[in-house]
């Protein structure tokens, strides 16, 4: 039964480290950007909004859609750098393995 012992410890060593990673990204960030910077998106490594920022210019013309789109690809940017930034940090800690449920 030392084996199990063993692997008991190793399991909370690895959910311990998955809990600083976690902690870690919060405190970082990540920018995401559509129509060339018209629309300027800032997320945690959590996921999180934090801010978004649309270009006076962008908000004159009458396209309400054209900004709709603008905002909601500049969020889907900065979250998918959210997720990779997260699992880059994931995937030093498990060597590069995959391992369903981490994330």
């Amino acid at each position: 039964m030392a084996g199990l012992g063993d692997l008991m410890k190793q399991a909370q060593r690895l959910k311990a480290e998955m809990d600083r990673i976690q902690a870690e990204a919060a405190t970082k960030t990540v920018e995401g950007s559509a129509g060339g910077g018209m629309v300027t998106v800032v997320a945690n490594g959590k996921g999180e909004l934090l801010s978004v920022t649309i270009d006076p210019e962008a908000a004159r013309g009458d396209d309400v859609e054209m900004l709709q789109d603008l905002v909601t690809a500049a969020v889907n940017d900065a979250l998918r750098k959210a997720r990779e930034l997260l699992a880059q940090d994931v995937s030093r800690l498990t060597g590069g393995l995959d391992l369903p449920g981490l994330l």
